[in-house]
């Protein structure tokens, strides 16, 4: 692609443009949906070590007091924001690459 790109003249924010970045595409949203889950990690383990508010301090206090349900809701509360910031992501990339074989509906590995 970047030979026949080079052989019809095109300028370098065109190869940039056409080529490149439509390629790099899936690898940058296979960084973006390992991050976006664990940067919901990082946001609470940064509230277990030095907040007085959040999820995470909650989440600490009821463990060290023993409230179960409030634990177990601060719990579920992570992992919906987890889900749904994942499911978001996953969205666009549907929008921004539907040409790749991760989206097409007959690209299903047997299990």
């Amino acid at each position: 692609m970047l030979d026949l790109a080079r052989a019809m003249e095109a300028s370098r924010l065109q190869i940039f443009r056409m080529v490149s970045l439509p390629h790099a595409l899936p690898a940058i949203f296979s960084g973006l949906k390992v991050s976006i889950t664990l940067a919901v990690v990082g946001a609470v383990v940064g509230e277990f070590v030095g907040s007085n508010s959040g999820i995470g301090f909650v989440l600490q206090r009821s463990i060290g007091t023993f409230e179960l349900p409030t634990m177990f809701a601060a719990l579920v509360i992570l992992a919906a924001i987890g889900v749904l910031l994942f499911w978001v992501l996953d969205v666009i990339e549907r929008w921004a690459i539907p040409w790749h074989a991760s989206q097409r509906q007959d690209f299903i590995v047997a299990a």
